[in-house]
């Protein structure tokens, strides 16, 4: 998760949609308890034909058919069918999409980029090296609330173009492995010239945009011409909610066959009728819970003070009051599931040795402010359990509970102590690159920038995996995050809903494979 506000799930219409879920639960008989949540569960390929009906979270008046405008859930499913990235994350690694290969230049200084032929715009225009310029400078622009992250790595206004599939794109640090950064961050393609000022959209993807309603809905027709074949569903229609109730009432009333992120309480309650499954994404898409310390203020520049809540934490306890049970103790680290994680066992609690590394830093001299939002569900509820454990080791922590969009105010994110934080299995270099950007969020220390440094610019894969656990030995010393929990991210589906896919986070899967049995 970025802390780029275009990155956060937006909470206008929040009052609507928790009334909303009010009126549906009232019609909606009692539920029956749910088995433990399935698997890869429903039929593996849909038929070709029909209509798919999702709901996700959605973002209000928001709500944009521009792919760098705004970052719901429901913007971030719709953006991913109608225009397609260079390159996609697949299991972890970057696949080839509308970039067919990319070659390092010496030195990882620069990057020649050769893009798949016989892409077609919705239009029928064909998609050229051009159309990649204009994006990377749509994406970047100073003008733009959140210009792209990619921007700080690639020198987007320098690049060349040696012919119409054939771009050389310079660098503005040592990157190894600059798919991987099209494909994380990502760097959706527009066309060359787009404005998106109306309610219509023009890509490459799989479905294009036939009604559009910021805060509602819209409903996308099939692209016969897509480059990766035909999608299975002749329509998607994608509707927008912000209660999660109300999304699991949709479905249970026919609204809709599949909605994601459903409410660990929906697991454990299960939903009225045999028509429906909980499903999980598996533990390899699990999602990270737990706060991010500010080491450029007192007491968490010690790193003493930083081990001695670690050490306190009492993880399992957090596991099975805010998660459910569904989920997993985390071991501090970030990315859990994503190529080249670290999978090593979580401290076990020593209050004693905590309140030691207290005494010795001088944490116990203050009281320390951890910020929190429901920006996820259990993000209050864990940081009020954290503040109580905390004072066990004599520490004085106050939850600083505040609205959702208020969440990630910077100046009070450069005040707290500590923020509450969350983050799927992305890449490790789109993460740690993400919380380096912002000072309250970055760990300061000189080992782990230089470890950081080699582990992106690196072109030897070997090398690159050794810098990497470099990084993540330092981060698991003495490191800023503190990850309680691992949690599984649920949906509900129909039981014919099918080829649902995560390539980025479980959260908004991409739906270009999905349609009904």
């Amino acid at each position: 998760m970025s802390i780029n506000r275009r990155a956060l799930f937006r909470t206008a219409g929040l009052v609507a949609g928790a009334a909303g879920a009010g009126a549906l639960l009232d019609a909606c008989s009692a539920a029956t308890p749910s088995p433990d949540p399935a698997r890869d569960a429903g039929p593996a390929v849909p038929r070709q034909g029909g209509t798919l009906r999702a709901v996700f979270t959605g973002g209000g008046a928001s709500e944009s058919l521009d792919p760098f405008g705004s970052g719901s859930p429901a913007d971030f499913v719709r953006g991913d069918v109608v225009f397609d990235s260079l390159f996609t994350l697949i299991d972890g690694e970057a696949a080839s999409a509308l970039g067919d290969e990319v070659e390092v230049g010496p030195g990882a200084a620069s990057f020649m980029l050769k893009l798949r032929e016989g892409v077609k715009w919705h239009d029928g225009s064909p998609f050229t090296a051009h159309d990649v310029v204009y994006s990377f400078q749509f994406m970047s622009s100073p003008k733009r609330a959140f210009p792209s992250q990619l921007s700080g790595y690639f020198d987007f206004g320098k690049i060349q173009i040696r012919d119409p599939l054939t771009l050389v794109v310079p660098t503005r640090r040592p990157v190894g492995d600059p798919a991987l950064f099209l494909a994380a961050l990502p760097g959706k393609m527009v066309k060359n010239g787009a404005t998106f000022t109306g309610a219509t959209a023009i890509g490459t993807g799989a479905y294009q945009v036939v009604e559009f309603e910021a805060g509602r809905g819209s409903r996308l027709e099939r692209f016969d011409g897509h480059w990766a074949g035909k999608a299975p569903a002749d329509e998607l229609v994608l509707l927008s909610l912000v209660d999660s109730q109300a999304r699991v009432n949709a479905v249970v009333t026919g609204q809709a066959d599949y909605a994601g992120d459903i409410p660990f309480t929906t697991g454990k309650a299960g939903v009225p009728g045999n028509d429906f499954e909980v499903r999980t994404a598996g533990a390899k898409n699990r999602t990270a819970y737990g706060w991010v310390l500010n080491t450029t203020i007192k007491p968490f520049d010690d790193p003493r003070a930083r081990k001695a809540v670690r050490l306190t934490i009492a993880r399992q306890q957090l596991v099975d009051s805010v998660l459910l049970g569904y989920g997993a103790p985390g071991n501090d680290l970030l990315c859990a599931g994503a190529k080249y994680f670290m999978p090593r066992a979580p401290l076990a609690r020593d209050v004693g040795q905590a309140r030691k590394l207290v005494k010795e830093s001088g944490a116990d001299a203050a009281e320390i402010v951890i910020r929190t939002a429901e920006w996820e569900v259990g993000y209050n509820a864990s940081t009020r359990l954290l503040a109580e454990q905390l004072k066990e080791i004599g520490l004085k922590v106050r939850a600083d509970v505040v609205s959702p969009p208020e969440f990630f105010e910077p100046d009070a994110v450069a005040a707290a102590n500590g923020v509450a934080f969350s983050s799927g299995a992305i890449p490790l270099a789109v993460m740690y690159g993400r919380l380096g950007a912002s000072p309250p969020l970055a760990l300061k220390d000189n080992e782990f920038a230089a470890a950081f440094g080699t582990a992106i610019g690196n072109e030897d894969k070997a090398e690159r995996a050794k810098a990497w656990d470099d990084v993540q030995e330092i981060m698991f010393d003495r490191g800023n995050t503190v990850v309680w929990g691992q949690a599984d991210v649920l949906s509900l589906a129909r039981k014919t809903v099918a080829g649902i896919v995560v390539r980025d986070q479980p959260k908004y899967p991409y739906l270009g494979k999905a349609g009904l049995a």
